[in-house]
């Protein structure tokens, strides 16, 4: 249409340069409207366009200049730039120590308990740091900080393979769990709000699945460097490829003008009913604490399993591929079903996932037990929010974050230290989906709260 509109244009000023090249000018009220005329028209357009001589009086009619084909659509950029800094500061900052526990406790002799304490000072970085990246919602000061977080990030995971010290590595997983959170929270709100300029909120799924890509990427590196490398080289060794992409991210999360969406808005879309908060904030505090330890220590269990130990890589590169699609799957499903529903479906396929490799030894429960908690565990944070985020007075993000951050902070050290002296990971991962049941309890408590009806006064 804008070029359609620039041509018509154009054609006017030519008509009315007409007269000043000596030509018959056309007048009336429909000057086009029969054939004979049209063609006329454009004949003159032709001798005109043969002036010589005349360029004062009748310059000539430059046709407008071609804009540069890019290579890349503007909103594929933003959607690439965001999915990137998750993959990042999520799939590798904060996820790489999965894969990479038990070769570290092979080659500095740290036990479950020290483990646990290593994924908790991580996870209370992440705590502190969506609570301060409130601080910085708008501006200058988002996006400085956004590019903070992900150099913060970077550089932290680098430094876990230049050192042995335990006081360090805590220090060093605190920050990088700050950062993650800085980055995260901040570039998808920049995401977010870019897209939801143009109408295209839905696509913010995408982003999220780049939490899977870099789980996924970052674990194969593992998997095929683990027999020759020890787990000092393999933090620095992918944290250099982590710094290698950071520049892409940075020059692509922006504010940028955005074409907008010519898709209609689906006048069917559900808007989310809130939940009652408490029984809700119950639920999700719950579903940070046991998915916490299935996080931490899934990889560990499986290499300590007989037979099966050879899929312990591989079962954390399956949950990084079944993040990819689950925030699209998932937002389908709540515009199908509901948010309600949806939620309850996806903490049921987490409580299967979590319990099939602790009831079996099996292969393929350990792989679909994988594809379960990947395919959920980023998507149950997606569907929440929406119900209780208008809760306490419109604080209801910022305090459901909290509950799961404080979930995640003491659910990895707890397990820990239920881990048996023959190193058994049995017991914490099956407390892990009994956590994770009574949180599913919880939600079902809310749903049925909003359900019932409100007593006469």
């Amino acid at each position: 249409m804008r070029a359609f509109m620039s041509s018509c244009a154009s054609f006017t000023g030519f008509l009315q340069c007409l007269p000043l090249c000596g030509r018959r000018p056309l007048t009336g009220p429909s000057p086009l409207r029969s054939p004979r005329r049209r063609a006329y028209a454009l004949g003159a357009a032709h001798r005109h366009m043969r002036c010589k001589g005349r360029s004062n009086a009748c310059p000539r009619i430059a046709a407008p200049a071609r804009k540069p084909a890019r290579l890349m659509h503007a909103t594929t950029r933003l959607l690439l730039g965001g999915s990137l800094t998750l993959a990042i500061v999520m799939g590798i900052g904060r996820f790489l120590y999965t894969p990479l526990l038990p070769l570290m406790q092979r080659q500095y002799g740290f036990g479950p308990d020290v483990a646990g304490l290593i994924a908790s000072a991580n996870f209370a970085g992440y705590f502190a740091g969506s609570m301060l990246a409130a601080l910085f919602a708008r501006g200058v000061a988002r996006r400085i900080a956004f590019q903070g977080g992900l150099v913060a990030s970077v550089a932290t995971t680098i430094a876990m393979g230049l050192t042995g010290d335990l006081a360090v590595w805590l220090v060093l997983r605190t920050i990088s769990g700050a950062a993650s959170a800085f980055a995260m929270i901040l570039a998808a709100g920049i995401v977010a709000e870019q897209l939801a300029k143009v109408g295209e909120e839905s696509r913010l799924a995408w982003v999220f699945g780049g939490v899977g890509a870099g789980i996924a990427a970052s674990g194969l590196v593992v998997h095929l460097l683990v027999g020759s490398m020890q787990s000092s080289t393999l933090w620095v060794l992918v944290g250099v490829i982590a710094a290698g992409l950071m520049p892409i991210a940075l020059f692509f999360v922006r504010e940028r003008d955005l074409p907008v969406s010519r898709r209609p808005a689906d006048p069917r879309r559900r808007v989310p009913r809130p939940l009652p908060f408490w029984p809700l904030l119950v639920g999700y505090t719950l579903q940070g604490l046991g998915y916490s330890v299935f996080a931490t220590f899934i990889v560990a269990l499986i290499k300590s399993r007989p037979g099966i130990e050879a899929l312990g890589d591989w079962v954390w590169i399956v949950v990084g591929l079944a993040v990819l699609p689950s925030c699209l799957f998932w937002s389908r499903m709540a515009e199908r079903i509901g948010f309600s529903k949806a939620l309850v479906a996806a903490y049921v396929a987490q409580i299967i996932g979590v319990a099939l490799p602790v009831v079996t030894n099996a292969a393929a429960a350990a792989l679909i037990g994988a594809v379960l908690f990947g395919g959920t565990f980023i998507a149950i944070t997606l569907l929440t929010m929406p119900l209780g985020r208008q809760g306490l007075g419109g604080r209801g993000f910022a305090v459901l974050t909290a509950g799961f951050g404080l979930g995640q902070m003491v659910g990895p050290y707890v397990a820990g230290m239920l881990v048996g002296g023959e190193v058994d990971y049995t017991l914490p991962l099956a407390a892990s989906a009994g956590v994770l049941a009574l949180g599913l309890l919880a939600l079902l408590v809310a749903i049925r709260g909003r359900e019932e009806p409100a007593s006469p006064a």
